[in-house]
């Protein structure tokens, strides 16, 4: 069969259930696949890998997220992948949602990965060595390098390929995981599982450690890759959105993404890898370091925040000083919840309701849109 024939043939599942085992403030932000990594939200590099291999069908399976991630995905759906949406009314685990996910289309192979990461493999080589080992799954690892005299270890990605008849083995109701359950269950029935072995990891969010990583390691690939998004300017090290405000006295260090509507007051220093999302305020004097910022975000003049995730609408104080933490606007009441949605639709890509932003934290600051944006 033909490379092509393979490819129509084949169907992307993206798995996204992830169980929280901590309590911690990075636990109660938005699902992590939805966790912004250079102003996208994660999930939509799997999906951007998937369709840069050449596939047209996906799957997400995401159990009591698929709501929410169906709502907001649909901007950073690529052109020419459609993408459909599967929630199991109880949990199933991983080969269990795959194997219900593939009950609802007819390919034969599934290229499967794992929404809180971003692949980092070969599309094309993996499906061709899938396709000429004869396996009925091929699992992607890589080899962590030997620690403490230990040797080294083969160490799953989250990645694989799965041939139809390999879910035959799950059952139809129940949990079932690929790792503990199905892979043990090809072994013992003499099916063939093969590896593939990657030259890197695929960067993984599993806490705010590794998020800020994800995030760090996306912005420093763009920049020296040299790989300006839609609407970005590439000055030095820094990308700029085109509808971002600069002073021109705003230093950056190493690689920063500044996102829309973004306003960076004067002499306000930015050391990267740093991202500053949408619509987001930088006060005068402000020292922001190896940051994640989130949209509408506000850090009011002189205050100093470094290695720190800032949430949704998060205000940090004038003079405060925030060091690895991770920072949330206060719970609001179901009320409160729903005039700030209201409020966001109305003002949504209002300049006058950047101005009154602008006007409430930096005062009389005089802003000049930076010279890369130009």
């Amino acid at each position: 069969m033909s490379p092509r024939n393979r490819l129509e043939q084949t169907t992307g599942i993206v798995l996204v259930g992830t169980h929280p085992w901590t309590t911690t403030a990075f636990d109660r932000l938005p699902p992590r696949a939805l966790l912004p990594v250079a102003q996208r939200p994660l999930i939509s590099y799997a999906l951007s890998w998937l369709r840069d291999g050449g596939i047209v069908r996906a799957a997400v399976c995401a159990n009591r997220e698929t709501q929410m991630l169906a709502s907001r995905l649909h901007r950073h759906v690529p052109t020419g992948l459609r993408v459909s949406y599967h929630e199991d009314p109880m949990p199933r685990g991983a080969a269990g949602a795959l194997r219900d996910a593939a009950d609802n289309c007819d390919a034969d192979v599934f290229v499967v990965t794992d929404g809180t990461s971003i692949p980092n493999v070969d599309f094309t080589d993996l499906l061709a060595a899938h396709h000429a080992s004869g396996a009925v799954v091929t699992v992607v690892s890589h080899t962590e390098p030997s620690r403490n005299g230990k040797a080294p270890l083969e160490v799953p990605t989250g990645i694989y390929v799965f041939n139809r008849s390999a879910l035959m083995l799950v059952p139809d109701k129940g949990f079932y995981d690929i790792k503990e359950n199905l892979i043990p269950q090809l072994h013992r029935t003499k099916q063939r599982v093969c590896t593939y072995k990657a030259e890197d990891p695929s960067p993984r969010a599993l806490d705010a450690t590794s998020y800020r990583a994800v995030n760090e390691w996306m912005v420093e690939r763009l920049v020296a890759n040299r790989t300006v998004p839609e609407g970005y300017v590439l000055s030095g090290t820094t990308l700029i959105h085109r509808d971002a405000v600069v002073a021109r006295d705003v230093t950056f260090v190493g690689p920063v993404m500044v996102g829309p509507g973004a306003r960076i007051a004067s002499r306000a220093v930015i050391v990267g890898p740093t991202t500053i999302g949408r619509d987001v305020v930088i006060g005068s004097d402000v020292l922001l370091s190896r940051s994640a910022v989130w949209r509408r975000s506000v850090l009011r003049e002189q205050s100093v925040a470094d290695g720190c995730i800032i949430a949704d609408d998060t205000v940090v104080s004038a003079g405060s000083q925030t060091y690895r933490e991770v920072k949330m606007p206060p719970v609001r009441t179901a009320s409160q919840a729903a005039q700030r949605r209201a409020r966001d639709v109305r003002d949504s890509g209002s300049v006058d309701f950047l101005r009154r932003m602008g006007r409430a934290v930096i005062g009389s600051t005089m802003w000049s849109r930076s010279p890369a944006a130009q």
